[in-house]
């Protein structure tokens, strides 16, 4: 009897039909929405590990960009080879910039004479003899850098070989060899980033140069190593190799046979010959355990739902209402979490390509300093060179060619210092000594140039100032960078003044221009590395735009601080701390 009054009552198959029509709707529209939120997020992510692989592969193509600089500075800054065979520079280099396995000098008959350090020399090791002469020929040939592939080390790990080939008056003398080992990029970049998913790396032969899953054997070509009939993996590392950037998705199948959807970013990393690609490869599942709360809250409004809708009544659908605008907040506030860390990793990819974009102003910076003082001193030695040369003419030949060498070694002494710098290797030997003679030791270095440019230098300290406790000649080397710096920008007839104001526990010193000034929106980069303000008078003076950097790190490293205040065309107030 009660199954018929449910049977034929109206009201009850209202009820349950509106029921299961709306219960219908709910389970299809969460259906919906779950595929939507999960294309959302899985767009979000691939952008987030698209901006990850860029910032690995800028920090790796700026680290092994600045060896090779290194190298060919080196290889470019003397007149011809020194006696030790470069022996005495490559210790230095080896011991200041970290990276370098071994650099070695192979002479112009293929035989390494000298090297650093000696656990890692072939002393005596002849190219030809051993068959392995053709880069050593090419870069002969070419006249130019040239940076082999991964290549098989004695010792088994892979290496990349830079060879940089000597020149002296168009005679070819031999080539630089440094050797930089795979492990130690892939160790110092790729490593703390596994975590973030599947990362590895290959050249652009296809050869696996780090792969962190260790899926892959290191050294293998990356098409000898995955299924043929796998076409979107392949068609996917294809794209990787030929230098492009991007995304793409593939299934991976395991050793149980059991197949698996992978997303893979990749980007490019270019240096010289040599094209590197970093990719970074994650199943399709950890998007959805990015969203896997947002499927639990909807599973249970879809339960809940359910059993309200069967009671029935307004309030049900005032709860639904409730409960779906507690869902837009969740998926509201999953979206801004990936959204705001894209943004960080965006400002972190255009810090990176400012960086790179500086380094590149400055190899044409340095190109430049190079070249000017090498064609001096070629000049000047086809004067020399005549028999007829009067002698006053010789010795300021002579002259010229010596300035021009000390040019060039400033030059890489602050290559070097800002290295240290930013190493923190740079050491400091503190001694109590008197600001004054400092002061008065420096205004003397740059007294020559003083005079050259018609500029008036006035010292207005006390005497008796009180002693500090600093390092004596790399303060001398702070007061010479900035007074140089003031006497470039002040024209003939200027001043520059240096004075001082003491406090209790620090010396403020301030050296004053009536020079050009710097434009306001400039202030803040003047003391970057490698930064120049990109004007017509800049561009006159010259110079490696390294001074301002390494003054603010020697001030900085000793406690102190340092600043600039400037009105453009009234000059500018260079300020520094000293602590007593």
């Amino acid at each position: 009897m009660f199954a018929k009054q449910i049977r034929w009552n109206p009201y009850i198959i209202v009820v349950v039909v509106a029921a299961i029509f709306v219960i219908g709707t709910v389970v299809f529209l969460g259906i919906r929405s779950n595929s939507e939120v999960k294309d959302v997020v899985e767009q979000q992510f691939t952008s987030q590990q698209m901006l990850l692989s860029k910032q690995i592969s800028r920090g790796i193509e700026e680290f092994l960009n600045e060896k090779v600089l290194l190298i060919e500075i080196m290889a470019k800054q003397e007149s011809q080879v020194p006696p030790d065979h470069f022996a005495s520079n490559f210790k230095t280099i080896y011991e200041e910039s970290s990276g370098f396995y071994a650099i070695q000098f192979i002479n112009e008959s293929g035989t390494v004479v000298s090297g650093y350090p000696e656990d890692n020399l072939p002393l005596g090791y002849n190219l030809y003899k051993n068959n392995q002469s053709w880069a050593f020929e090419k870069v002969q040939k070419d006249k130019k850098t040239y940076i082999t592939g991964g290549v098989q080390m004695f010792e088994g790990d892979l290496g990349s070989f830079t060879w940089v080939p000597v020149f002296h008056e168009g005679e070819f003398k031999g080539a630089i060899l440094s050797i930089i080992k795979v492990s130690d990029v892939t160790g110092r970049f790729l490593e703390s980033y596994a975590p973030q998913g599947h990362v590895y790396l290959v050249d652009k032969y296809g050869m696996i140069l780090y792969d962190s899953s260790y899926k892959l054997q290191i050294g293998g070509k990356y098409f000898d190593l995955v299924n043929e009939s796998n076409l979107q993996q392949i068609n996917t590392f294809q794209e990787q190799i030929n230098g492009t950037e991007g995304n793409g998705k593939y299934f991976e199948t395991s050793e149980d046979g059991t197949s698996e959807e992978r997303i893979v970013t990749y980007s490019l990393i270019k240096w010289h010959n040599q094209k590197w690609s970093v990719g970074i490869t994650n199943p399709v599942s950890d998007v959805d355990s990015l969203i896997r709360s947002v499927y639990i809250i909807q599973g249970v409004f879809i339960g809940v739902s359910g059993i309200f809708i069967f009671v029935g009544s307004m309030w049900v659908i005032l709860f639904l209402v409730k409960w779906n605008k507690t869902l837009e907040k969740k998926v509201a506030s999953k979206t801004r979490e990936i959204k705001q860390s894209n943004e960080l990793l965006q400002s972190a990819n255009i810090k990176l390509k400012e960086h790179n974009q500086l380094k590149t102003e400055f190899v044409s910076i340095v190109s430049h300093e190079l070249r000017t003082p090498l064609t001096a001193m070629k000049t000047s030695a086809e004067f020399l060179k005549d028999d007829n040369c009067d002698s006053s003419v010789r010795l300021e030949m002579l002259d010229l060619i010596i300035r021009n060498i000390d040019r060039q070694t400033r030059m890489v002494s602050d290559l070097l210092d800002i290295s240290r710098i930013e190493s923190g290797k740079i050491k400091f030997n503190p001694e109590i000594t008197n600001l004054y003679s400092i002061v008065k030791l420096s205004v003397k270095n740059v007294d020559s140039l003083s005079k050259e440019k018609g500029v008036s230098i006035d010292v207005n300290l006390p005497e008796d100032l009180p002693h500090i406790k600093t390092d004596k000649d790399k303060l001398i080397q702070v007061f010479v960078n900035l007074l140089n710096n003031a006497l470039k920008f002040t024209p003939k007839g200027g001043n520059v003044e240096i004075s001082s104001v003491e406090s209790d526990h620090i010396i403020e010193v301030r050296i004053k221009d009536t020079g050009i000034g710097i434009a306001p929106g400039l202030l803040d980069r003047i003391f970057d590395k490698f930064y120049q303000i990109d004007s017509t008078s800049t561009r006159k003076v010259g110079g490696s735009g390294l001074g301002l950097a390494i003054t603010k790190g020697i001030i900085e490293g000793q406690g102190g601080s340092i600043r600039v205040e400037s009105t453009q065309g009234k000059g500018c107030v260079f300020i520094f701390t000293l602590v007593k």
